[in-house]
């Protein structure tokens, strides 16, 4: 089964972030590094359990795959067969004050 993929707009606005942070440098690498999250995504359409559940939130349904820097939050709705794209945040930030908030 392949399930949509839905991003939320604050990951959709985290993407922009990396995007805009990494182009002050090199607008390639940007490209390339926004290029490869939104390629990891799309592979969760076909293989929504990619990736490990996430040890700050182990009593829930998130999960993440790592993209050099980045950590690509996202969960599975069964129901709906589809796939939430929850968060991009790079590896060094807090994750639970930033989900809360989500």
């Amino acid at each position: 089964m392949v399930h949509q993929i839905e991003w939320t707009e604050p990951a959709l606005a985290d993407l922009r972030e990396v995007y805009e942070f990494i182009a002050r440098d090199s607008p390639r690498y940007a490209q390339r590094t926004t290029e490869r999250i939104t390629e990891a995504a799309a592979r969760l359409a076909r293989f929504p359990q990619l990736g490990e559940v996430l040890p700050e939130f182990a009593h829930l349904a998130y999960r993440q795959v790592v993209i050099g820097n980045y950590r690509l939050i996202h969960r599975e709705d069964p129901h709906r067969d589809r796939v939430l794209v929850m968060a991009v945040i790079h590896a060094s930030r807090d994750l639970p004050p930033i989900l809360d908030s989500r």
